[in-house]
């Protein structure tokens, strides 16, 4: 560094302070998300009220087929709920569920469009129901369930379980038709 010009000496410790600032100022962004995916799996595994009994509270007040139940994590206000879709006669209905007391907190509906008809015939003749795609994810990862969805993943009918064990979030894919697990890994979106 002695033969370098002051003013490239001055660019360097320029350079070198924005690099270490530009570190300094995204570290608490990664951090925050690790820390909201955090928060909702230790909400998750302390709320009173599992998914099973969740979609059992829903299934009283709908009768209706199963397409998706989840578990959500409010950080702003520390609220946890479970919103569980059903559909019935061409109609989707989302119950909202406190996940400490069980109570019913909102309901509502709206008609199908042609696209989610499409998926719904689908996972209609899935070979597989969402109850027994949501037990292998268990015995996969061995924890809670907080979601389970059906998709069509390029043709292919698969359901997508969330399984929370300790702080960690996982991804289950299930094949709807076999029951086999496609793969189960760490979440890493959240």
């Amino acid at each position: 560094m002695q033969n370098l010009s002051a003013l490239t000496k001055s660019a360097i410790i320029t350079l070198t302070v924005v690099g270490v600032s530009a570190a300094a100022i995204a570290a608490p962004i990664s951090n925050t998300k690790a820390a909201t995916s955090s928060s909702e799996a230790i909400s998750a595994m302390q709320s009173k009220i599992s998914l099973a009994q969740a979609i059992a509270i829903a299934k009283k007040n709908v009768k209706g087929d199963l397409i998706s139940a989840e578990f959500d994590y409010d950080d702003d206000d520390a609220t946890n709920e479970y919103e569980v879709k059903l559909i019935a006669n061409g109609t989707s209905y989302e119950v909202k569920i406190d996940g400490d007391t069980g109570k019913v907190i909102k309901s509502e509906k709206e008609r199908l469009d042609k696209e989610d008809m499409a998926e719904y015939s689908a996972m209609k003749q899935a070979k597989v129901s969402m109850n027994s795609a949501i037990q292998k994810a268990t015995q996969s990862v061995n924890g809670k369930v907080i979601a389970a969805t059906f998709d069509l993943e390029k043709g292919q009918s698969i359901y997508d379980i969330e399984v929370v064990k300790g702080n960690q979030k996982y991804d289950v894919s299930v094949d709807a038709n076999t029951g086999k697990v496609l793969s189960s890994q760490i979440d890493r979106d959240d």
